[in-house]
């Protein structure tokens, strides 16, 4: 059984605390979820100090799965065996919820600054502004024949312009990168806009959306290089 790399996308997210489910740490350091299960309940009232300790269903299956907080999942680790993988997991379990503890820290930062915050409803604003030509998009390349962009479209957009921005989270960038945002956001609004005027196919005008994006993104470091 290989092992399953622990990132903040393998936590979940209960009643606002980050938590790790059993079946992952079961996968992850060669067990079965039995026995994980059972390591569970056989020391739930020790695990129960460090919080409630939720069950779920899991999604289309009869188990219930447990899920562990921080303190949970580490005090759960020092009662296996130190094995290779459990050693690895373990390495990889600390390094998840660090991460997102120094994430966390940069959005407290970031949202107790008031010029941050002003950017940030400013972006949303324009946002706002975006719909409707954006939506219109979505209805086009429907009419087009596409089944993907009409559930998926806005969701598609926004991935692009992040990747070429290399923005992970809009909720921990920097003041300059939400203009950079805003910017690229206005630009891809009207080369839709564009587009749709001239009857371009709906895969060209997100190829071009995406061209004009890209080309912002590699200015901005050409700027960067300059400024050095």
């Amino acid at each position: 059984m290989s092992m399953l790399p622990i990132t903040g996308s393998f936590l979940v997210s209960i009643e606002g605390e980050q938590r790790i489910s059993s079946a992952l740490i079961a996968d992850s350091i060669g067990t079965t979820h039995k026995v994980a299960n059972n390591l569970i309940r056989k020391y739930l009232s020790r695990l129960e100090v460090f919080g409630e300790l939720p069950f779920k269903k899991a999604l289309g299956e009869r188990k219930n799965l447990a899920y562990l907080n921080e303190d949970q999942a580490i005090f759960l680790m020092t009662l296996s065996k130190n094995t290779e993988k459990v050693v690895e997991f373990k390495h990889q379990l600390v390094t998840a919820f660090s991460n997102l503890r120094r994430k966390q820290a940069i959005v407290d930062e970031n949202h107790a600054k008031a010029e941050w915050q002003e950017r940030r409803e400013l972006g949303k604003l324009t946002r706002h502004t975006q719909t409707d030509a954006i939506q219109t998009f979505l209805d086009y390349a429907g009419n087009q024949g596409s089944s993907n962009y009409p559930l998926r479209g806005y969701s598609i957009l926004t991935k692009m312009v992040n990747n070429a921005l290399q923005i992970d989270d809009r909720e921990t960038v920097s003041e300059e990168q939400l203009h950079l945002v805003a910017t690229a956001e206005l630009l891809v609004a009207k080369t839709l806009i564009e587009g749709m005027n001239v009857g371009l196919a709906y895969k060209n005008i997100y190829q071009r959306c995406r061209t004009k994006v890209y080309d912002l993104a590699d200015l901005i470091e050409v700027d960067k290089r300059n400024a050095a």
